[in-house]
């Protein structure tokens, strides 16, 4: 991948999510997670989680059809033809992102399936309806929210004024634990080879890069595979398997507390992640609740 700089839009104002009675409270984000009732809390199909087994362990990983279906589908794809079994991590970097898919182990391959159009951004209004609600702003951006787990950038309402078709842009934003699929520089070159980010590289990759899914459980296991380019001992992808195709007695129930949800932003104000005016502090940070198993994991 080769990567360019992106100036993206200062910040303005917006209408923000309300909040429930509970964040007059001093609730912890602890607490505020334990008391959300059963509605705040979205049941993943497993036909859209991908089980990532490491020698590390399981990493989950949450595919997001409705942002980028054509990528999202090339994953399934290659993911049930045990594509994806063996290959190695051969691009790692820290604090960055761990390459990998790419059946030479050298960067340059791909499968025989043809490349991909890229799904780089998408209308907001559009957007709305696969659960988008703004939840602020910062520096960078003027509206900010979440689509399921992956965090998202838009241009706010008030250019519908000055755009002919009225379409606001929406993209997914390059954070801790976003799973997007690499290229080399034609925009439209997209295959099997993806990446999974260590950190923040919003500035650098967003609305150029295809973001597919994000991590939900397991990130502890991606921290472990080995750094290098190519790292001296790449880490293998043991298996990867879409959800609906493990076996129920190895299979993970994955909960997502909802991110359109008043307790999502009730969860927000008592970690301190948002302020009063709708500042959010850093939207990289921010980590989403999920139940594994019924158990709450933060």
């Amino acid at each position: 991948m080769r990567f360019k700089n992106k100036i993206l839009p200062a910040a303005a104002t917006l209408p923000l999510l309300a909040m429930s009675a509970l964040s007059a409270t001093a609730a912890t984000p602890e607490e505020v997670v334990e008391a959300a009732p059963a509605a705040a809390w979205r049941a993943v199909d497993p036909d859209n989680l991908v089980f990532m087994d490491l020698p590390s362990g399981r990493i989950i990983i949450e595919l997001r059809e409705d942002f980028a279906p054509q990528h999202v589908e090339r994953i399934k794809t290659l993911t049930r033809q045990g594509f994806y079994d063996g290959l190695l991590f051969h691009r790692v970097i820290e604090g960055f992102m761990a390459q990998g898919g790419d059946p030479t182990g050298t960067g340059t391959g791909s499968s025989d399936l043809p490349d991909l159009q890229g799904e780089f951004m998408r209308d907001a209004t559009e957007a709305a309806a696969a659960g988008f609600s703004a939840i602020g702003r910062d520096s960078r951006s003027p509206r900010l929210g979440f689509i399921g787990p992956i965090p998202v950038a838009a241009q706010p309402e008030v250019m519908k004024d000055f755009l002919v078709e009225d379409n606001i842009a929406l993209w997914g934003m390059h954070c801790r634990g976003v799973m997007s699929m690499a290229r080399a520089n034609d925009p439209n070159s997209a295959n099997s080879q993806f990446f999974l980010m260590f950190g923040d590289s919003r500035s650098s990759l967003d609305q150029k890069y295809t973001i597919w899914g994000r991590v939900v459980d397991g990130f502890e296991n991606a921290r472990r595979i080995n750094r290098g380019e190519p790292p001296e001992r790449p880490t293998p992808i043991v298996r990867m398997r879409l959800g609906s195709d493990v076996p129920m007695e190895d299979r993970e129930y994955v909960e997502v507390l909802r991110t359109d949800s008043l307790e999502f932003r009730d969860y927000l104000s008592a970690g301190g992640e948002i302020t009063e005016d709708g500042y959010v502090n850093d939207v990289c940070n921010v980590r989403i609740p999920v139940k594994i198993n019924g158990e709450i994991e933060l």
